[in-house]
């Protein structure tokens, strides 16, 4: 499952994703997600704990496995993410500069 985020979001748009990323994995039964976030900007703070709390749980539960993040360009959204997504210890992450490479890395079989 590919999601690319098109710039900006706030607190709303950024649930509605992550609701729809769970949707998409549980109806396609998905184990690998790319998410292509070089336009994602600085989020919100309290949006970024309900994705640890919530989202990261849910993802899991509907079997994914592997997650493939193209790293934003805006530095500081970077580092965030790479440091929110860093404590996911039950999720293979991998973080790449393009979406050929993620797309490699997520073809690659299962361990």
């Amino acid at each position: 499952m590919l999601v690319e985020w098109a710039g900006a979001a706030d607190s709303a748009e950024f649930t509605a994703i992550l609701d729809a990323e769970v949707s998409a994995l549980n109806e396609h039964r998905g184990a690998r997600l790319l998410a292509d976030c070089r336009r994602q900007g600085v989020l919100d703070a309290s949006a970024q704990d309900r994705a640890d709390r919530e989202w990261l749980p849910q993802a899991l539960a509907a079997g994914l496995k592997r997650f493939a993040v193209v790293l934003p360009t805006a530095r500081l959204a970077a580092v965030n993410l790479e440091d929110r997504l860093g404590r996911a210890s039950a999720l293979e992450v991998c973080y790449f500069a393009t979406v050929n490479e993620a797309r490699t890395w997520l073809a690659e079989p299962f361990e």
